[in-house]
């Protein structure tokens, strides 16, 4: 791939990666298919796949191989699970051959001398990539490499596949082809691309994607980061069943909802048959118990022909305690340089360029071979890198490259989860930053967390601060060189927003980080009410930011999203579950209160229980019978309700655990859940009719807020934006607030949408609706306006429009 140059046009920076890595076929198997076995070219035609590794370390390196005999797939994962690795003593009796492997330069090692039975193997899949007629399937091998003495078959740091998990041998996957393309049909031992595992057809294109993603060939040609919300998952959790093929049930559900991306937990292989997928050591295979390759594909266009856009979470930052073999390969480890999860990844020690071609290689791979249209990179601080040029930097750089090389529309995007609050990673490159896409914003969720919650401990104290909610709305981070007590130093730095635009900060009421984090898993609607959570949805749907959705948010789901493991090995279970216990007994919880990573019903648990919104919550109805109509009024979110909310109630929440407080949503039954999902759908729709949110800067936002110095009684904070202007009402009075500009009229009103539904503080009144807004006798259960000033009743939120 050609590297661009930097900043200074003047320097030239290296073109790596400089050689074909890992299992390779035909053009891509070598520079040179003339220059023979120096180069670790296969010399039977300089075109077959060949196997190669690198190992700088190493004396000797061996390949060990056998045809794979039986077919892929969750059952597969399951039960072919294996809790150790092949031993050398286990190969014969398991039908493996071995391979000599030459010494080639830079420290990698090739088969330039395949035997008989593996060239026969190599043709017939080279037959295969090239478009083999007679619809055969291709060959699949199982493999891995031996080191030196080392008795133990170890997995190919570069697998695409770890059908037994990340102990057990790696598997080639048949070439996909561009996604979405005729050549990305190809079969394999699961029935192949082209085909469910269900045995049903794949997803094909609607007619309807927006032309705007797709390419002059129909095909999907990413999609602009314009500040659609966002929909974070868990495929493992998502559903009952756990599979990609699962999810794609309910995508339809992320379209009402008016979803433009689906962000996805860690899919890579990890330990285990449960995990948040953050233990991830396989980074280029995806978890096999999942519905491994096939199944993503199918996914990720499954979203594009529903126009929603893929953002795959991966995690660069350490590797998982259990399968990790990356170290005995080469120094792909700072064994010196450690972060909270074990040792950080070598991006600027000796032999870091290989390491970082690896991250590299992994990035391009999910993008160009599965469709993958951005990046969510776990942790950035934890990524311990000097070199001039940042792998911040370097990974915009390539994609930015491929973008063009696979002739998309727009760019590949990378997102940083970052805590450092340094505006220079969302800079463009030419302005002197990193050039990434966004950035997740934790100083949001926090600044309204601690607004509808109250709780005030830890790093939420400083947002305790009544100006907090106002100054991150206004100007995007609430530390910004300010003192951060929970750091005990001064943090963060100003953002310029004539470099950077709202647009880029991706913030949340709840993610998997806020809620998993928290001891037993709560989500927002186990701590607080009703009308908290629409003003939460309020806020977060029409804030100037990039709006995120954590699973299940939207219709207050009762399952708690907990921590959970499924570590084999004993030591590392008891280590893991009593550290878990230990972290929280510090922060004074009772340890019998702190849910069991290792014990499965945490997982369980876990699992988004789909009855309780119901059955049709994954059918057909369009996004406008869901909540496309007019805000506020009776038909807004109507397809909702017909979607079959279920009809028992949120029952109590004790599987969470104790220590829970009673004054949640569960007590309002399922009209509070029918509610919560039909507000999220007005409010998605009205984002995306709105002109205002469109090419939205710093500049165009103005915030106001109550002078009562953040009182129980007088706390509400008022944003407009253009002529659209939102207030909110933290308080427990009544709040009346001057509207700027002309004649006002009503969108959306929680307390009155709320309480039409029967949820909510006012969900016994159904006072009738005036041409000046929603109001009863005495006037304060509903919004209203009153010569130019609105009023809000407590612990609501409306939102206004002007001429102006």
């Amino acid at each position: 791939m050609t590297r661009y140059p930097g900043i200074d046009a003047t320097f030239h920076f290296p073109d790596y990666p400089s050689i074909a890595r890992g299992f390779v076929t035909g053009p891509e198997a070598g520079p040179d298919p003339d220059a023979g076995s120096g180069t670790g070219i296969n010399p039977v035609t300089g075109s077959d796949p060949v196997f190669r590794v690198w190992a700088p370390a190493a004396g000797t390196v061996r390949l060990a191989w056998r045809l794979a005999d039986a077919p892929y797939g969750t059952d597969f994962a399951r039960t072919q699970y294996r809790e150790a690795p092949v031993e050398s003593e286990e190969l014969n009796a398991l039908g493996f051959h071995t391979e000599a492997m030459e010494a080639t330069p830079a420290g990698w090692w090739a088969v330039t001398a395949p035997s008989d039975a593996l060239t026969a193997v190599l043709r017939d899949l080279a037959d295969h990539a090239a478009g083999a007629p007679g619809g055969t399937e291709a060959p699949v091998i199982e493999y891995g490499y031996l080191l030196d003495e080392d008795p133990t078959l170890r997995p190919d740091p570069r697998s695409r596949r770890q059908p037994y998990g990340p102990h057990g041998p790696s598997a080639t996957v048949p070439v996909l082809g561009q996604p979405g393309s005729a050549s990305a049909a190809g079969s394999s031992p699961n029935g192949g691309w082209a085909d469910r595992a269900d045995g049903e057809p794949a997803p094909t294109s609607a007619s309807d994607d927006p032309a705007a993603n797709r390419a002059s060939d129909g095909g999907w040609a990413g999609r602009a980061w314009d500040s659609s919300p966002v929909y974070e998952l868990h495929i493992g959790t998502f559903t009952s069943a756990g599979t990609f093929d699962a999810a794609i049930e309910k995508l339809d559900h992320l379209v009402r909802l008016g979803i433009g991306w689906v962000e996805l937990l860690p899919v890579n292989t990890f330990a285990g048959l449960h995990n948040w997928g953050y233990d991830g050591v396989g980074w280029f295979a995806v978890q096999e118990s999942c519905g491994g390759p096939e199944g993503y594909r199918r996914f990720v266009e499954a979203a594009h022909a529903r126009g929603i856009g893929v953002i795959q979470d991966v995690v660069y930052n350490h590797l998982g305690p259990s399968g990790s073999y990356l170290g005995m390969f080469g120094p792909y480890l700072h064994a010196a340089a450690a972060n909270p999860w074990g040792d950080s990844i070598n991006l600027d020690g000796p032999g870091s360029d290989e390491v970082r071609a690896l991250i590299l290689d992994d990035l391009a791979m999910f993008a160009a071979d599965y469709g993958v249209d951005a990046f969510r990179l776990d942790a950035v601080h934890a990524l311990l890198d000097s070199r001039a040029l940042p792998i911040l930097e370097d990974m915009t750089i390539h994609m930015e490259e491929l973008a063009r090389t696979l002739g998309r529309a727009h760019p590949i995007h990378i997102i940083a989860e970052s805590d450092l609050n340094a505006p220079r990673l969302i800079t463009a490159r030419a302005d002197g930053g990193d050039g990434l896409t966004g950035q997740w914003s934790d100083d949001f969720h926090h600044a309204v967390h601690v607004a509808l919650t109250g709780e005030t401990e830890g790093y939420y104290a400083d947002f305790a601060d009544p100006e907090a909610l106002p100054k991150v709305l206004r100007s995007g981070f609430f530390h910004d060189g300010t003192l951060s007590t929970f750091r005990g130093r001064a943090h963060g730095r100003p953002i310029d927003g004539d470099r950077v635009s709202p647009g880029q900060l991706i913030v949340c009421i709840q993610n998997h980080d806020q809620v998993g984090n928290r001891a037993a898993g709560e989500r927002l609607s186990h701590l607080v009410g009703t009308d908290a959570l629409a003003v939460g949805a309020v806020l977060l749907m029409l804030a100037p930011n990039t709006p995120m959705l954590f699973m299940g948010e939207e219709w207050a789901a009762s399952t708690p999203w907990q921590f959970f493991t499924d570590h084999r090995e004993d030591w590392l279970g008891e280590a893991v579950s009593n550290g878990r216990k230990s972290e929280f007994a510090r922060m004074g919880w009772d340890e019998s209160a702190v849910p069991d990573p290792q014990d499965p019903e945490t997982f369980t648990r876990s699992v988004l229980d789909w009855t309780e919104f119901g059955e049709g919550g994954s059918g057909d109805d369009s996004a406008e019978e869901a909540g496309a109509g007019v805000p506020g009024s009776e038909a807004a979110g109507a397809g909702a309700a017909d979607a079959g909310f279920a009809t028992s109630g949120l029952g109590t929440g004790s599987a969470l655990g104790a220590g829970l407080g009673t004054g949640s949503a569960h007590g309002t039954g399922t009209a509070a859940r029918r509610a919560i999902f039909e507000l999220y759908c007005a409010l998605g729709a009205l984002r995306a009719e709105r002109p205002e949110f469109r090419e939205l800067a710093f500049a165009d936002i103005t915030v106001d807020a109550s002078a009562g110095g953040g009182s129980a009684g007088d706390r509400w904070v008022a944003m407009t934006i253009g002529g659209l202007h939102v207030v909110a009402n933290l308080g427990t009075e009544a709040a009346a607030v001057e509207l700027p500009g002309g004649a006002a009229s009503i969108l959306l009103d929680t307390a009155g949408f709320l309480a039409e539904r029967g949820a909510g503080s006012g969900e016994d009144s159904h006072a009738s609706r005036d041409a000046g807004g929603a109001t009863d006798a005495d006037g304060e259960l509903f919004a209203s306006i009153e010569a130019g000033t609105v009023r809000v009743p407590p612990r609501s939120a409306v939102v206004l429009t002007t001429a102006s």
